[in-house]
């Protein structure tokens, strides 16, 4: 069987998906990446050890930005995917988000790499499509050719979130009979190719999700695939002191790497979560580099600040996380069975997981306007000195290493690929 996966060319976006890959390829079938090249992420795919292919125009989203320009769009102005409180879910609020996330899926999909994918896909002939759900190309590609296509999250599913929301506001208004701009889109892009809309293209015939079943949301046509979380890191030598014991309780904190990809800024303050921490009995962690260090006086005493370090590893030995609340952070931390303060960030679902999370009670959350060293170091201490949060994370966590590998999802697979 010859598996296509195509991703957003971000080292989160491609760690998400290589697990998949390998389960596949250890079944031994022919896995490939397929997408364009972006020049500063080339070792994300090679790290994976899963081979890659590259078309269209290369895609340097920390040089280019095209996500994040002047005015109300998508990653800025005042309507954006990642708001989670419900009072600001306004007809306006969901109607802008939605058509907002069209134009940045059809800004991922130009008609030139469309050709192109086509043209080797019906040579190289794949039976499977895998597809992250910033990149429709790739279920164009599987409709136009009649091959069965699987979505697979790296968050938490914010693309049926909002499509639901569009869907129920049509409903209510009476406007279900005009034109959805998804629907227009897609059945112009399918239709160059001789092929008519189906409603598979919006979600794939399944999506495959490996994260906690708490982050789903309620009253989406989503048909999810449950998989167990594989924890992915760089390569690299793992630091003997990852490995001891610590003295101390053990803190980690990270800001992940998604907003310097493509935001290229941090939305919080490194000092503020910094101070917050220096005068506990407790052990931080922080993954921070130069950059996010650079505009603080002196790094505390009771801080270890590391450019990187494997999160997976370093997690089994932590009694908590601080962190901006991208799915692989909260993946990780909950096979870790660790509790969880998030800083949500704006890019994608950081606020709706941190609620989610607040409700199933292994974690907390503190808003981005609401961060102070008061309510970093409160937090923390809620987390350190209520068994409550451990207890919770801990059930988390048996929940998770009960839901079925990604291995044991191989034959599902195949039957789809072989009852196309």
């Amino acid at each position: 069987m010859r598996v296509m996966m195509m991703v957003f060319p971000t080292r989160t976006h491609v760690y998400s998906m290589a697990p998949v890959g390998w389960a596949l390829a250890a079944a031994g079938h022919e896995v490939r990446f397929i997408g364009q090249r972006n020049p500063r992420e080339v070792a994300s795919f090679a790290e994976t050890g899963l081979d890659a292919m590259w078309f269209g125009e290369e895609l340097d989203i920390a040089r280019h930005r095209q996500l994040q320009v002047e005015g109300d769009n998508a990653m800025q102005g005042e309507f954006r995917i990642s708001e989670s409180r419900p009072e600001r879910y306004t007809d306006e609020y969901v109607r802008t988000v939605y058509e907002h996330w069209v134009e940045v899926f059809r800004w991922t999909t130009p008609d030139s790499l469309l050709d192109e994918l086509v043209r080797f896909a019906r040579g190289w002939r794949p039976d499977l499509v895998l597809w992250d759900p910033m990149i429709y190309a790739a279920p164009i590609v599987a409709h136009v050719l009649g091959v069965p296509h699987l979505r697979m999250m790296y968050a938490a599913d914010q693309t049926a979130r909002i499509g639901a929301q569009y869907r129920d506001l049509r409903a209510r208004l009476g406007t279900s009979t005009e034109p959805d701009p998804f629907v227009e889109w897609m059945s112009a892009a399918v239709g160059r190719f001789g092929a008519g809309y189906d409603e598979t293209l919006r979600y794939g015939v399944r999506t495959i999700d490996c994260h906690p079943s708490y982050l789903r949301y309620d009253g989406v046509d989503v048909d999810y695939l449950p998989a167990r979380f594989v924890p992915l890191n760089k390569p690299m030598a793992i630091p003997r002191w990852v490995l001891e014991e610590p003295a101390r309780p053990r803190v980690m904190l990270t800001l992940g790497i998604s907003n310097r990809q493509v935001l290229g800024i941090e939305e919080t303050s490194v000092s503020d979560l910094l101070n917050g921490l220096a005068d506990l009995d407790i052990e931080v962690i922080a993954t921070l580099n130069a950059a996010q260090l650079a505009s603080v006086e002196k790094i505390p005493d009771n801080v270890r600040a590391v450019d990187f370090v494997p999160m997976n590893e370093l997690l089994a030995s932590c009694s908590a996380i601080v962190h901006q609340g991208g799915g692989a952070t909260i993946g990780n931390a909950v096979v870790n069975g660790v509790p969880q303060l998030v800083i949500p960030g704006t890019t994608w679902s950081e606020r709706g997981s941190a609620v989610a999370q607040v409700e199933r009670g292994n974690g907390l959350l503190v808003d981005l306007e609401d961060v102070t060293p008061e309510t970093v170091r409160s937090g923390v201490l809620r987390l350190l000195d209520e068994p409550s949060f451990r207890d919770r994370a801990l059930e988390a966590r048996d929940e998770m290493l009960a839901t079925p590998t990604l291995d044991a999802l191989v034959p599902e697979f195949e039957r789809m690929a072989q009852a196309r």
